[in-house]
């Protein structure tokens, strides 16, 4: 359920693979074997203006897939945004949100589906059909604001029915965000500290109760999606060093 109301456009799935996993190199490969999914339904669906960069980014990721050493491994996947031009890495990094928020969408989807019981069932019903076009929309900001704000169109019998099994979930997930940036903020040394601060904020205001489970699932988004590169990559550092 919690992917239902979190984007994490910007995933941090490589980190947390590499800090649970008990074999940290085969948490890297589960992300390497991920991405490279990923990037051959991009060469298969390419019109060719971009299929030579991405064939050379396959090739990078399979290198890295059969590197032994963690550290080289890791190496190389870093390396990558060097090798390639800057209009390159913004296709990519476009494609890889589209995917993501297509998987959120389906997984959406999918639980809906799955809801149990026939009191809401007209209500969830409605939610899978306006889903269904989501998945339809070329636009990114348009099906990307159309799943953040579904919930809009929710009856309040239905909004409270969904409250009691996704609201803990989320305010878990703010609870840790805070956490973790109180965690770097004690180094009065940290980079991007103005930033995080913010962040921290962020997640503060949004955790009480009466804030609507939508400002919590929009806060968790742009939390976990500051569209700051370096700041983002600052976070999987500090979040492999703390955990």
């Amino acid at each position: 359920m919690s992917k239902l109301f979190q984007i994490c456009l910007l995933s941090l799935a490589l980190v947390v693979q590499c800090v649970l996993s008990e074999e940290p190199v085969e948490g890297l490969n589960n992300h390497i074997r991920d991405q490279l999914q990923k990037y051959e339904k991009f060469v298969a669906a390419d019109d060719g203006s971009h299929k030579e960069d991405l064939q050379k980014l396959i090739g990078i990721y399979e290198s890295a897939l059969k590197t032994e050493n963690f550290d080289e491994k890791q190496k190389l996947i870093q390396e990558v945004p060097q090798q390639f031009s800057p209009e390159f890495g913004t296709f990519v990094q476009s494609k890889l949100q589209n995917a993501q928020l297509t998987d959120d969408i389906n997984a959406a989807i999918s639980f809906y589906k799955n809801l149990k019981g026939d009191e809401h069932k007209a209500d969830a019903d409605k939610a899978v059909a306006e889903l269904e076009g989501f998945l339809q929309l070329t636009d990114f900001e348009a099906k990307k604001n159309g799943f953040l704000n579904i919930e809009k169109t929710f009856s309040p019998e239905f909004v409270s029915f969904l409250k009691k099994d996704s609201l803990p979930k989320i305010n878990h997930d703010l609870k840790s965000a805070v956490e973790f940036f109180t965690k770097v903020l004690a180094d009065p040394e940290a980079q991007f500290g103005s930033e995080i601060k913010a962040l921290k904020a962020q997640a503060e205001a949004a955790i009480p109760d009466e804030v609507s489970i939508e400002d919590k699932q929009k806060a968790l988004y742009e939390i976990t999606n500051p569209g700051n590169p370096p700041l983002t990559e600052f976070l999987q550092k500090k979040f492999t060093e703390t955990n």
